[in-house]
């Protein structure tokens, strides 16, 4: 029998705070139809210091193991084992969220194409959707100060660059209880209506197709969709 769950949220992160989201309009249906949610690497991601650290780090990094050998104050490889967790992070499973409240032009046109929609949902919802305890999961908020050498492991893993700041990202980590590190993604079996409270369509979607996907999606799946506030000119 699996141990229940382990679901850790870190500190100042409030579990009822509202999140968001986007996402292409195949992967939403496909979330729906399969009843799972899918997560990938981290190092799957286009920012490439989710698996490597920032060259400035890293040159500051090999400056600290360079005093510590000659002054032999700090143990060299503790701060080798420190780099390399940080690589061997890129293989955690991850998923990303947004804090930021109200749709966001930009957020639509960075994480969706023309055919997107938008989930809303809470910290806590989207953990309790999970139909099983096959993995424990960490949650926090994404700070913006830039990864630096010295820096705490875990708090790294929370940590980007501030180019990102607009995100407002809430991250989750899942480990998996069994051994499955062959694999580039997992699917999550999901109580859809559990983790998803409402289903924003995309400002991009021509106004005929968002009344026809609003039928078909509320009628089908009995969850709440509504159309993009934003007006474009399409």
């Amino acid at each position: 029998m699996n141990r229940m769950r382990y679901f850790r949220l870190m500190d100042g992160v409030d579990a009822n705070t509202e999140i968001h989201q986007y996402m292409d309009l195949d992967y939403l249906l496909r979330l729906l139809e399969t009843r799972s949610y899918y997560v990938k690497q981290k190092q799957e991601f286009p920012d490439k210091h989710e698996s490597r650290l920032p060259l400035k780090a890293m040159f500051s990094l090999q400056s600290v193991e360079l005093r510590s050998y000659k002054g032999k104050t700090t143990d060299i490889a503790e701060s080798l084992e420190r780099r390399r967790k940080f690589t061997e992070s890129g293989r955690m499973f991850t998923a990303c969220w947004t804090e930021r409240r109200g749709e966001g032009a930009l957020m639509w046109k960075n994480f969706t194409t023309k055919i997107g929609g938008c989930i809303k949902s809470t910290i806590n919802n989207f953990v309790a959707s999970f139909a099983n305890d096959d993995y424990d999961i960490c949650c926090g908020r994404m700070s913006y100060t830039g990864i630096y050498a010295g820096q705490d492991f875990v708090e790294s893993l929370f940590t980007k660059d501030k180019a990102f700041e607009e995100e407002k990202e809430i991250r989750y980590y899942f480990t998996p209880k069994k051994d499955i590190s062959n694999s580039k993604g997992i699917s999550i079996p999901i109580l859809p209506d559990v983790m998803i409270d409402e289903i924003i369509l995309s400002p991009y979607i021509e106004s005929k197709a968002q009344d026809i996907l609003k039928q078909i999606i509320s009628e089908k799946y009995d969850i709440n969709v509504t159309s993009s506030k934003i007006e474009l000119k399409l």
